[in-house]
C-alpha cells in the first residue's frame, strides 16, 4: 500500500471513528435508557477504528522513512563513485582502465582495499589480474611514457601495522605495484614511486585508500 493510499483509507477509518461517537452522543442525548451493551459495543468499535487508523498512519511514517533512506543510500553511492573515480576492481565494469584527469593526465584509479589487505603492503593475488591488465595497456597505448605510481590512504592514524606513518605504508605500496609492473615488463627506469599518506583523502574512507598510476608526459 503507498502512503497516499494508506493516508486516504486512515482518514476514512477516523471519519467512520468520529460518525460512530457523534451517533452515540446522539443516542445518550435523545434516550437516557439505551442499552448498556449496544454502548460499550459502539465504543469498542469506534476504540478500534482509532487504533486503525492510528497504526495506518504509522506505517505511512514507515515507509516514507524507508523511502528516504533508499534514496539517500542511492545519492551516497554515487557520491562514493564520483569520488573514487570509477576505481578498478571497485565497481569499475568495462570502462577503461585510464580516464583523463583534471590537469589532462591519463589516470588509472585502483581500489586499495581491492589490492592489498589492511595495513599491509603485499599485493593480494586477487589483484595481479587487475595490474596485468594495467601492464597491458600500458605497453600498447603509452609506451615511451614515464609513469608515475601514486600510494594514497585514508586519514586513520597508523595502530596495528609495522608502518610508522600512513605515509610509510602508501609509499610502500606505491613501491609493491611498480614492482609488479616491472616484472610485467615495464621498465623500471620510466617509473617512480610516490607515497602520498592522507594528504590527498577523499570525503571517504574507501575512496581515500587508493594506488593511483599517472601517465606523465614524453
Amino acid at each position: 500500500m503507498g502512503p497516499i493510499g494508506g493516508t486516504r483509507r486512515g482518514r476514512g477509518l477516523g471519519i467512520v471513528a468520529l460518525a460512530l461517537m457523534t451517533g452515540i452522543s446522539t443516542m445518550l442525548g435523545g434516550c437516557s435508557g439505551v442499552d448498556k451493551k449496544k454502548y460499550d459495543l459502539a465504543m469498542q468499535e469506534a476504540a478500534e477504528l482509532r487504533e486503525r487508523n492510528a497504526q495506518l498512519e504509522q506505517q505511512n511514517r514507515d515507509q516514507a522513512a524507508r523511502l528516504a533512506e533508499a534514496e539517500a543510500a542511492k545519492q551516497n553511492q554515487g557520491d562514493m563513485w564520483a569520488d573514487a573515480g570509477g576505481d578498478i576492481g571497485a565497481g569499475g565494469g568495462g570502462r577503461g582502465s585510464f580516464e583523463r584527469g583534471p590537469n589532462g593526465t591519463m589516470v588509472a584509479k585502483l581500489s586499495g582495499d581491492v589490492l592489498f589487505d589492511s595495513g599491509s603492503a603485499t599485493l593480494k593475488s586477487t589483484a595481479k589480474k587487475t595490474l596485468d591488465r594495467i601492464a597491458g595497456e600500458i605497453k600498447s597505448n603509452y609506451s615511451g611514457r614515464a609513469i608515475r605510481v601514486e600510494g594514497h590512504t585514508d586519514t586513520d592514524p597508523i595502530r596495528k601495522s609495522k608502518w610508522p606513518s600512513n605515509e610509510a605504508l602508501s609509499e610502500a605500496r606505491a613501491d609493491s605495484v611498480m614492482a609488479y609492473l616491472a616484472s610485467k615488463g615495464i621498465s623500471s627506469s620510466r617509473m617512480q614511486a610516490v607515497g602520498y599518506g592522507s594528504s590527498r583523502a577523499k570525503s571517504t574512507k574507501a575512496a581515500s585508500r587508493r594506488v593511483e598510476i599517472v601517465i606523465l608526459a614524453r
